[in-house]
């Protein structure tokens, strides 16, 4: 007897799902115009934007939504991407907890600069987008490339733990007695010690939901009590981009000393699993080659530092800075540079390891280079 197709295939009816679905929003998109919504219009039953007339009837409202408030889908999409976030980082710390593997915690500290990228754009939001908070936007693009370095790092530590090494890339064996893949097969049979869920997948979506749905009604509708969301304020725009993911990382952190460990340290870059990192000794071995590459990469630092400062004072103010006649803009470049200089200290491995990488030309090109010229 024959089966139907439908049975020997049972995902045809998640396809015609999707394509009804694309075809639906196709539809929703061609006649969108024509539906007669307007700025905060309700729809969606009112959910999606509760009635004009009642907001302002709600008695702490003091102020208009501006044209370009976004809607409570909108601030639902923002809010859930933090929120997942959140557990996000929650779960891999405890995944390190299963599977005894401490390099997987620094995977939860590499992902604190994208926790903080999102609350960036959430804040430009809460301020509803204004030109003079354009430096909110330009740190959001800083702090995404800070948490996609720090992630990369972090997975090359679990890498590096787990036995693979730069000497390959493709961390499988490429025999049955390569003694990499023998690591790599030891560690993947450990077994994975198993915990009890403390709250079941439905518990935890609805969580979500209600931490979604709830911080959008309460941002787009209890900030128009308040009159700091319509001043344009720097310093607070600053103090919720920073603050927030401080209070995250302080969790974390307190977290990490009642397991007993140490809360937070530098990550080790050695080339074991847990050997020591890159040190200022291991550049002195090579000498003054060593000591003059790595004055070179600092150099390189400096170099590019101004540039990029003044970059990013005229991508939020609009002009280049004035650093002669104007103390604001001087002040401000300072401020700049003096950001990253702290963000670069979190690099020194990297930057040890750029001299290490460099001084074997530096001692061939610069120290050594009329050695060579006479012997010839």
């Amino acid at each position: 007897m024959s089966v139907p197709e439908e049975e020997k295939n049972p995902s045809w009816k998640l396809k015609a799902a999707a394509v009804g679905g694309a075809a639906a929003f196709t539809a929703a998109l061609a006649t969108g115009p024509g539906l007669g919504f307007e700025a905060h219009s309700d729809f969606l039953l009112g959910l999606g934007n509760l009635p004009g007339e009642f907001v302002e009837s709600l008695p702490w409202v003091v102020h208009s939504e501006p044209v370009n408030a976004l809607s409570i889908p909108t601030w639902a999409i923002h809010f859930s991407s933090v929120f997942e976030y959140l557990f996000a980082m929650n779960m891999v710390w405890n995944f390190s907890e299963n599977s005894g593997n401490e390099k997987w915690k620094g995977l939860t500290w590499g992902m604190l600069p994208l926790h903080a990228s999102g609350i960036a754009a959430c804040t430009y939001h809460i301020f509803y987008n204004p030109s003079s908070l354009q430096f909110v936007v330009t740190s959001q693009a800083g702090l995404t490339l800070l948490g996609n370095i720090t992630c990369a790092i972090a997975a090359y530590r679990i890498a590096v733990s787990n036995g693979w090494s730069f000497g390959e890339l493709n961390p499988f064996p490429k025999s049955k007695t390569d003694p990499n893949g023998i690591i790599i097969d030891t560690t993947a049979a450990m077994p994975l010690v198993l915990t009890e869920k403390k709250e079941s997948d439905v518990a935890l979506a609805a969580k979500l939901a209600a931490l979604t749905f709830g911080s959008a009604y309460v941002v787009k509708y209890g900030e128009l009590g308040l009159d700091l969301p319509f001043e344009k304020n720097s310093l607070a725009a600053v103090a919720i981009v920073a603050g927030i993911p401080a209070i995250t990382a302080f969790n974390f952190y307190n977290k990490g000393k009642s397991e007993g460990g140490e809360g937070f340290s530098m990550p080790s870059f050695g080339f074991g699993g847990d050997g020591e990192g890159l040190s200022m000794a291991d550049v002195k071995k090579y000498g003054v080659s060593g000591t003059v590459a790595y004055v070179l990469t600092e150099l390189a630092f400096w170099a590019v530092a101004f540039p990029v400062a003044s970059t990013a004072l005229y991508q939020s103010t609009g002009h280049w800075p004035d650093v002669i006649n104007d103390t604001a803009d001087r002040t401000t470049v300072l401020g700049f540079i003096f950001a990253g200089a702290n963000v670069a200290r979190l690099l020194v491995p990297l930057r040890l390891g750029a001299a290490l990488a460099l001084a074997p030309w530096v001692d061939e090109n610069l120290i050594n280079r009329g050695e060579q010229e006479v012997e010839e």
